[in-house]
This record gives structure tokens, C-alpha cells and sequence, in this order.
């Protein structure tokens, strides 16, 4: 399917952000809560997933090839991550921004980087919260996004608002993040037949995301460079990096072994890693999990609500979260 889908196909298949989110509060009976963020651009649509007075609040960057909204499963880990949180008395209250961000290619970059500074930055403002409170976190384009955020923290891009920490974030963890675009890593073959992700989807998306899409915007050009060191992060070396553990305390990088992304991905997290120590960040704060005989995604997109049914991924993740949330 994904070989073949145009944008106008996924669209319809795949509503809004706010209205499947508005889906997932009627089926569990809670009352919806939008916001609307005010960005450079203009108001951007987010939903709160818990109470906007949590102690500790996570900003979520949803995945989707930079082109498409979230999916259900989506909603339904933002949701069960939430209660399982805010459900026993050992844990800081807890509560999910989930960011419904600009799209390509009717927006192309850095639209979602301003909205997701803009989303930051109303966060540690109206919401008073302090930087240590706050956790970001996407999966896929959304992850590749949060080094994007990052990025931007550390290189303030001229035409992004500033923002100005007085500590570092609580941590930032990411879900098969989307951080290279080139497609002909040993894993896009290895995995061919065991992810749901393939080149043309990726060579669309990115062209679309970079504003480098053709006259025919679903035409596939092959691999689209990222055209400056925000858009593609694996294309920064780690010199880039230096420093970032001063805007965030802890990271948590997930990867499935089955995935196409797996070996861009495990590529990258050398070079941050070298990045982080170079400015002095210590090693063991930034964790790397490849999880084996897991796709894309798949760490949330089966999560499940009962702890003796995680696997290790989830529990792994679950554990490093309870540690920053928890008092």
C-alpha cells in the first residue's frame, strides 16, 4: 500500500489530529480538552491527554512521514501511557501535549520545527512548567523532529523563535526516529519483507517535507538531501551535537531490529553519542535500545495496558520514564 499511496489516498483514510483524538475521548468518556497554541504562523491545533496542570508534562511529535496525521494506536499509547502514570501514588501527576503540527506539503520545512518550538515554548510559559518538568518525545517523522527541536535549541535557526532554558529538558525519548534520509543502508534490503516502511513512500515524504517535490509531487526523485542540518540529522557530524546534554538531561533512543530505518538509526546514535561526550555528557544518559524482532513503531503501536503483558521494550521504556516521572 505504501508503495502506491498518494497523500489525498492517506488523507482520507487517516482524519485529523483533533478529531481522532476527539474519537478516543468519546470512547473512554472523557471530556476533550483543545488548545490553540499561538505560533509565529498562526493558531496551532493540540489536545491534552491528562490535566493541563500536571507536574510533569510530555510534548509529543507524532509520526507520519511529515505528510500524514497521527493514527489511532497513536492516541490509544498517548492515552494508556497517561493513566498508567497518574494511576498509583508512587508518581509525580502526569499529562500529554500532543502537537497536531503542520503538514507537507502544504507546509514544508521548518513549519513543524515552528510549531514545535511554538508548543515548547507555550508549555514553559502559560503552563509555568519548568524545563526539568518537561519531557518531548515523537516516534518516526516525529522523532526526527525532536532532533529537530534539539537542533534548534542548540543552533537557534533564524527563522524559528528562540527559546532560552534556564535548565535543561527532563529527558527525550524517541521511537524509531526518522533520522536519515538516504534509503540504501543494508537494512532497507535485510528488512524489506519484515517492515511496513519502503524507499518510494520515503523518497515522496522527504521530497515533500524539504520543499524539493517535483511539478508531480507524488513522483519518487530518489533520495532528497536534507537541505540544511535541521531537516536531516543524520547528515550532522558530531561536533553538531556538542552540548546537548546541557538542554537535556536524559535520552532514550528505540529501535526495532526488523525495521528499514534500523541501521541509519543505530549509525546515528554514534555519532550523537560522541557528540553528547564530546561536551562532557555522561555515556550512560543516553540509552540506546534495538529491540530484535521488532518493526517500525512497534515498541507504541502495541502497547500494552497490563504490565505482566510488555515485552522488554515496553518495560524498558516504561522504567525509564517512571524514573523521570516519578518523585
Amino acid at each position: 500500500m505504501l508503495a502506491r499511496i498518494t497523500i489525498a489516498e492517506s488523507r482520507y483514510l487517516q482524519p485529523p489530529v483533533i478529531e481522532t483524538y476527539q474519537r478516543k475521548c468519546k470512547s473512554t468518556g472523557e471530556e476533550p480538552r483543545v488548545l490553540q497554541i499561538k505560533g509565529p504562523d498562526g493558531e496551532i491545533p493540540a489536545c491534552w491527554l491528562g490535566s493541563p496542570d500536571a507536574e510533569v508534562v510530555m510534548l509529543y511529535l507524532h509520526g507520519g512521514g511529515y505528510t500524514q496525521p497521527c493514527a489511532a494506536p497513536h492516541m490509544d499509547f498517548a492515552h494508556t501511557l497517561v493513566k498508567e502514570f497518574n494511576g498509583h501514588e508512587h508518581s509525580k501527576s502526569f499529562a500529554m501535549l500532543f502537537l497536531a503540527y503542520s503538514l507537507a506539503p502544504e507546509a514544508t520545512h521548518p513549519a513543524p520545527l515552528k510549531d514545535a518550538a511554538a508548543a515548547l515554548l507555550h508549555i514553559m510559559n502559560e503552563g509555568d512548567k519548568s524545563p526539568s518538568n518537561i519531557i518531548i518525545s515523537g516516534d518516526s517523522a516525529g522523532g526526527g523532529l525532536v532532533f529537530s527541536l534539539l537542533s534548534h535549541i542548540l543552533h537557534p535557526h533564524p527563522q524559528v523563535p528562540e527559546i532560552k532554558l534556564s535548565k535543561p529538558l527532563g529527558g527525550a525519548v524517541v521511537y524509531s526516529p526518522w533520522v536519515d534520509f538516504k534509503t540504501d543502508h543494508d537494512s532497507f534490503d535485510r528488512n524489506a519483507h519484515k517492515d511496513v516502511l519502503e524507499r518510494r513512500c520515503l523518497h515522496v515524504w522527504s521530497a515533500m517535507y524539504t520543499g524539493n517535490a517535483a511539478s508531480d509531487p507524488e513522483a519518487d526523485l530518489g533520495y532528497c538531501p536534507g537541505s540544511n542540518p535541521y531537516v536531516d540529522p543524520a547528515s550532522n557530524d558530531s561536533t553538531w551535537w556538542d552540548g546537548l546534554h546541557l538542554v537535556v538531561d536524559d535520552m532514550f533512543i528505540w529501535a526495532g531490529a526488523n525495521e528499514v530505518f534500523v541501521d541509519g538509526i543505530a549509525a546515528f546514535e554514534k555519532t550523537l553519542r560522541a557528540g553528547w561526550k564530546l561536551g562532557g555528557g555522561e555515556g550512560q544518559r543516553l540509552v540506546y535500545m534495538e529491540a530484535p524482532h521488532e518493526a517500525h513503531v512497534e515498541a507504541i503501536f502495541n502497547w500494552k495496558e497490563s504490565t505482566k503483558d510488555k515485552g522488554d521494550s515496553q518495560i524498558a521504556i516504561k522504567d525509564w520514564l517512571k524514573e523521570r516521572i516519578g518523585k
